[in-house]
């Protein structure tokens, strides 16, 4: 369970993590679709497989802000630029990237972090 969970979080260019993420790894490793015996999987090196430079740049964002402090940081923003210029900024990362909802605001929050408009 811990080399996969290792591999996991370096697969997305995490090598730092808190311990409580391993507790929702292994729930979900353990309730994943595939039951019965699993195989051995070869180790995911990281070399092998280069992140994509787009995924990168939206984790590096994401990483610039704690995700704990959303709330805040949400608030913080809004007050700043206002609910509308808020809404278009989250827009925007989701259209750029893809990405869920949830994901785009920690990035407009890292993103705000990274150029000084709040504070971390």
């Amino acid at each position: 369970i811990w080399d996969r969970f290792l591999a996991f979080n370096l697969a997305r260019g995490n090598d730092k993590v808190p311990a409580g993420f391993l507790l929702g790894f292994m729930r979900r490793w353990r309730t994943s679709p595939s039951t019965g015996i699993r195989p051995e999987a070869a180790p995911i090196s990281t070399s092998e497989q280069a992140p994509d430079p787009r995924q990168r740049e939206l984790h590096d964002q994401i990483k610039a802000a704690p995700s704990g402090n959303r709330q805040f940081h949400a608030s913080d923003l809004c007050r700043l630029i206002g609910p509308a210029a808020y809404e278009a900024r989250v827009l925007d990362v989701i259209q750029r990237f893809g990405c869920p909802r949830f994901t785009a605001t920690l990035a407009v929050h890292g993103r705000a972090v990274m150029s000084g408009e709040i504070s971390r």
